[in-house]
């Protein structure tokens, strides 16, 4: 049941850094996140259509922030109840909203805004910003919600038209998180963490490796596939037989068995170098998008892409929709036999190092030609520097959200990644702004 609520205008925003953020709207509830903004964020949608989906994760206070929102905005809506965003985006045909904060910690609410069957891009979320602060000021003083009416039930056809278009699931273990996959869990043969945890009190949003050890357990014991899922379902990590499978092997594997020779594939830049060489010369047409899950799904739509793959374990088969769906991707490989995964990630065998450099300025026009007057044999600057030599690959850019500056090595023994590593902190030091 919804609350019926009061809003105050001078309770929109009680954060210091506002409800909207470089991806999405997310913050600390009653900081942050409030039913006053998410009420004005329900009005600044109309703009961008009269009809509305709308999707929750278990969350707590997220029914009150649904209300919110669809006493605000004035269209057409269609409730969707708890659902991952991957279903929420797949039923967004004009216009959806999953209330979600993702990986983010317990006490976090969000919103990710989606149209079209995908998330809104950086001009998209910036026009929703103007609106939201345009509408904010007009708003009364005081405004009582509009309570519970019959059109707020959720509606079970939505989440089953989604269903309904998942490959069929294969003999593994799915672990749901706790999250808001836990909606669907009566889609998937064998299922862990499938009861709502609003507060991750038994497993972390986030699928990092400590979060997956249950995981990695079950499908030790007897050899099999595993699956896991981040707090909304829009990421997907494979596991085979206890070992967590890399993301980019699991990228050019999906490519290897589900893909024609000749499709398009994006990456974002910080996919291995190794991965993408594999990908190219397997006949597939690769190109690199800047790092983020927004950035590589525009550049896909942008170039009539096929499959877009992101390091952190977003994928993206157009076939299906233009959005992450850690779901689908999870039903496709889950149709491999276990140890399968395993055998075809061994051949990817670089090592890795990285280190961040804190408020560091670089003039990065200047690092792409002294990596180019270095014999770099392939050099990528759509996102800071990315340079392939014989031995090594360098990344060298800014991060999205904080103030640093990453630097990630790849290469084939551990030995030469700490030669390229020296390198190009030498490199970035001779290029500081």
């Amino acid at each position: 049941m919804f609350p019926t609520v009061w809003y105050s205008r001078s309770r929109l925003q009680g954060g210091e850094f506002g409800l909207f953020r470089t991806y999405d709207i997310r913050g600390v509830f009653g900081k942050e996140i409030t039913a006053e903004g998410f009420f004005a964020l329900g009005k600044a949608l109309e703009k961008f259509s009269k009809t509305i989906v709308v999707g929750m994760d278990y969350r707590r206070n997220n029914d009150l922030l649904a209300a919110a929102l669809l006493d605000g905005f004035g269209g057409e809506e269609a409730f969707q109840g708890f659902a991952p965003t991957p279903a929420t985006a797949f039923n967004s045909q004009a216009l959806g909203a999953s209330l979600t904060a993702s990986h983010n910690p317990p006490e976090y609410n969000g919103l990710k805004p989606l149209k079209l069957k995908r998330c809104f891009y950086g001009d998209e979320l910036s026009q929703l910003k103007k609106e939201f602060d345009r509408v904010s000021e007009k708003l009364p003083k005081t405004a009582r919600a509009n309570g519970v009416s019959p059109s707020r039930k959720a509606d079970p056809a939505l989440l089953d038209s989604y269903l309904d278009s998942l490959p069929e699931f294969g003999s593994a273990v799915f672990d749901l998180a706790g999250g808001a996959v836990c909606s669907i869990a009566r889609a998937f043969p064998k299922t862990i963490f499938s009861q709502p945890d609003p507060m991750f009190v038994r497993h972390s949003p986030e699928p990092t490796p400590g979060a997956l050890s249950v995981l990695a357990s079950e499908t030790r014991k007897t050899p099999s596939l595993g699956f896991a899922f981040d707090g909304d379902g829009d990421r997907c990590i494979a596991v085979d037989s206890g070992k967590i499978v890399d993301s980019g092997a699991a990228t050019a594997f999906f490519a290897s068995n589900f893909l024609k020779k000749g499709s398009r594939i994006i990456l974002t830049l910080d996919v291995q170098d190794e991965v993408f060489v594999f990908l190219r010369d397997s006949g597939f047409s690769v190109e690199y998008s800047p790092v983020g899950d927004i950035f590589v799904l525009k550049k896909a739509e942008e170039t009539n892409a096929d499959f877009a793959a992101e390091k952190a374990g977003h994928y993206s088969v157009f076939k299906h929709m233009p959005y992450s769906d850690g779901v689908y991707f999870a039903a496709a490989l889950s149709q491999a036999k276990p140890g399968e995964l395993n055998e075809f990630a061994a051949q990817f065998k670089n090592v890795f190092l990285s280190e961040n450099i804190p408020n560091a300025a670089v003039d990065f026009a200047r690092l792409a030609e002294l990596a180019k007057s270095g014999n770099a044999e392939r050099v990528e600057t759509i996102d800071g520097v990315k340079a392939a030599f014989e031995d090594y690959t360098f990344l060298i850019r800014s991060s999205n959200t904080q103030p640093l500056v990453r630097v990630s090595v790849e290469a084939k023994s551990r030995e030469r990644g700490l030669e390229g590593l020296a390198a190009a902190k030498r490199l970035l030091a001779e290029c500081k702004a």
